[in-house]
């Protein structure tokens, strides 16, 4: 009996354990820039820094008043023995200068020896964990590398504080820029890496020499190590007459930088012993295809294309009996595919309940891929924000939403995935992707797919942050309570590519979105395949809102 308790607390034991280490784990790694919502962390995280570097600083002050204090009562006291030779005589004098030297000294070695700070030095290696990583460093240079892409923006504007066109009062520091060349110049990007760096020499020009002489490291690069930089990038492209002229000026601000000098004869002997001008290497700027990841018409500049003209309003009470006594705001922004914006689906109250209980719980976004062996969830890069998942009845706001949803579409919610509640982080994004998982003959086998997805807006986006359908041409920004809405298959149960879209990069503000996919299996008395679009009026789903 005694060996069976031992076990049964063994495997207990294991299983905090393991429990523990996971959510170690989800703990320590923050993923901070993935979501707006854990910035606040961040700043509450320096503070409590800086109030222990404060502590540091005063132990560092106390002990340099003293020395100052001690050195002071010395050359007050060699004073005294330089004026007058005579005082040696005295016996008492000079006992005490004996006694001061052979034992004083040995006290100041002592304390000079007895280091400062070492609780506050513990502490900040205490908290070095909760620092965001190099991957938080990653996913916000991408951010703001794919944001610039996507609108097109200037390095230097951006630098200067001015986004798409709307000038706010932030700017970056000329390290900061030079972060953003080298992230670039890794990933070869020269182009967009010769825009920042030179954007990190005007930053610095404007900020002009620093009245104080701390540490470089500190204070951020010298200009002739933006200028090195950008020589390094110049060459990468194979454009040597620049780099020499950007050699020469950093060579011109730092005459004694060895390094530089190395770098600069070793580019000045490759310049000479060309044959011949070499041509520019042109970077091919859509080597990975961002054009189509990341569409120009994210800006929602773009002219709509004349499928999507003509279309209209409506008050939809025909897809459940309840609607007709509180009848929905619907507008049909497509026909083919079918894609709907519901109005009023989400109080506020309901929006700012979602997003307070969601915001302890957000863990970086997975993506699913699906094949013959199952499916499997894994953080990817071409999404940068945290979720959580709700079921449709995990609390009575849920149960509502869902049973809105039902009356808008006129599907049925038994048959649906669980609510994902999204924040995107800084840039966030989603790039351009379709929502079903299956190839046509995987799904016609019986596994289950996407028939439609529902995208709820949660808040109201100041800058950016759309959802564009780029074989549309279609751009809907983000409108607090709204829910977006279409099919991702056709009436006959095929893909329907034209579906296609992307989260566009959030410029300035914090997107809440909340999503729910309908499953195709269950829906056979809802939306029964047809043969032709013209036999939908008859279908008990939205559909019947075409006239």
């Amino acid at each position: 009996m005694l060996f069976w308790r031992l076990v049964l607390l063994g495997l207990l034991l294991l299983f905090l354990s393991l429990s523990f280490g996971q959510w170690q784990e989800k703990d320590v790694q923050k993923r901070y820039s993935r979501s707006v919502v854990n910035m606040d962390e961040l700043l509450n995280i320096e503070d409590d820094l800086v109030s222990n570097v404060e502590k540091l600083a005063e132990a560092l002050s106390r002990k340099a008043k003293t020395i100052k204090w001690g050195v002071f009562k010395m050359m007050k006291r060699r004073q005294k023995y330089k004026t007058s030779r005579e005082l040696f005589a005295n016996p008492i004098d000079s006992f005490s200068l004996v006694r001061h030297m052979q034992s004083d000294w040995l006290m100041w070695l002592v304390y000079l020896e007895k280091p400062v700070g070492e609780e506050e030095l513990a502490y900040l290696h205490s908290r070095m964990p909760l620092l965001p990583k190099y991957s938080d460093f990653i996913d916000a240079a991408e951010g703001i590398r794919k944001m610039q892409a996507t609108y097109q923006m200037l390095a230097s504007d951006i630098a200067n504080g001015l986004l798409d066109g709307v000038q706010y009062n932030s700017s970056l520091k000329p390290i900061d820029c030079l972060a953003m060349g080298h992230h670039l110049m890794n990933d070869s990007r020269w182009s967009a890496a010769e825009q920042w760096i030179s954007a990190g020499i005007e930053v610095k020009g404007k900020k002009g020499k620093s009245s104080s002489m701390e540490m470089e490291l500190l204070r951020g690069p010298k200009v002739a190590d933006l200028c090195r930089t950008l020589g390094q990038v110049q060459m990468k492209q194979k454009n040597h007459e620049a780099a020499l002229q950007a050699y020469q000026l950093a060579l011109k601000l730092s005459p004694h930088d060895a390094e530089i000098f190395a770098e600069y004869r070793v580019l000045e002997q490759r310049y000479l012993t060309l044959s011949s001008i070499e041509p520019i290497e042109q970077e091919d700027e859509d080597s990975d295809g961002e054009s189509l990841l990341f569409p120009p018409c994210c800006s929602g500049r773009c002219e709509v294309s004349r499928n999507l003209t003509g279309l209209y309003c409506v008050y939809n009470h025909v897809t459940s009996p309840f609607l007709q006594l509180a009848p929905i705001k619907t507008e049909i922004l497509s026909i083919d595919p079918f894609v709907l914006l519901f109005h009023d689906m989400i109080s506020q109250k309901e929006s700012t309940l979602i997003r307070s209980s969601s915001k302890e719980h957000m863990l970086p976004s997975a993506t699913t891929d699906v094949d013959a062996s199952g499916s499997e969830d894994h953080v990817a890069t071409f999404r940068t924000s945290k979720s959580v998942w709700y079921s449709s009845t995990s609390n009575d706001t849920t149960k509502r939403i869902t049973e809105r949803l039902g009356d808008a579409t006129g599907l049925d919610m038994n048959f649906t995935e669980y609510f994902q509640v999204i924040n995107y982080g800084l840039g966030g994004f989603f790039e351009t992707h379709l929502d079903m998982l299956l190839s046509d003959r995987s799904r016609f086998n019986g596994t289950r797919d996407r028939l439609a997805t529902t995208l709820f807006y949660l808040n109201e986006v100041r800058q950016g942050g759309g959802t564009h359908f780029p074989r549309l041409n279609l751009t809907v920004f983000p409108q607090p309570g709204s829910a977006l809405f279409w099919y991702n298959l056709d009436t006959r149960g095929n893909d329907h590519t034209s579906t296609l879209h992307t989260g566009c990069p959030v410029i300035v503000g914090s997107k809440w979105v909340m999503s729910k996919w309908v499953e195709d299996a269950g829906q056979e008395f809802k939306r029964p395949c047809v043969d032709s679009s013209s036999s939908t009026k008859e279908l008990p789903s939205a559909e019947r809102l075409l006239i």
